[in-house]
């Protein structure tokens, strides 16, 4: 399994300052990871089958109900992640984050319990 960050960043921006003409203003505003995720997960690029969509969807739905700043995949759920992203062309510098948190999600190691009834 992985664990991966989808708490949203800050990012730096630049703007024109309107009351200066010339002048710039540095501000911050949020990075949705999560937004950003799922907008990949569908990117025409992946050329993904019908059947291939409605698994895309099924992990699309467990991270938009996810609360946590943190989600746990399954090997499976997190190659579907990563091959979106590395399919995709056209990041830049706000993405540098969320591309190494894709990149580094923590492996963790799971123990089954044993129940017994």
């Amino acid at each position: 399994m992985r664990k991966l960050k989808i708490g949203n960043y800050n990012v730096k921006i630049r703007v024109p300052d309107r009351m200066n003409p010339g002048q710039m203003i540095e501000g911050e505003h949020p990075f949705h990871v999560k937004d950003s995720i799922l907008n990949l997960m569908f990117n025409p690029e992946l050329r993904l089958s019908g059947a291939e969509v409605v698994k895309q969807n099924i992990l699309a739905v467990k991270i938009e109900s996810c609360s946590e700043d943190e989600i746990m995949l399954e090997d499976e759920e997190y190659l579907r992640i990563k091959k979106a992203f590395d399919t995709f062309k056209g990041f830049n510098r706000n993405d540098v984050e969320m591309l190494e948190r894709i990149d580094t999600a923590e492996v963790v190691e799971v123990e089954e319990v044993d129940k017994k009834t």
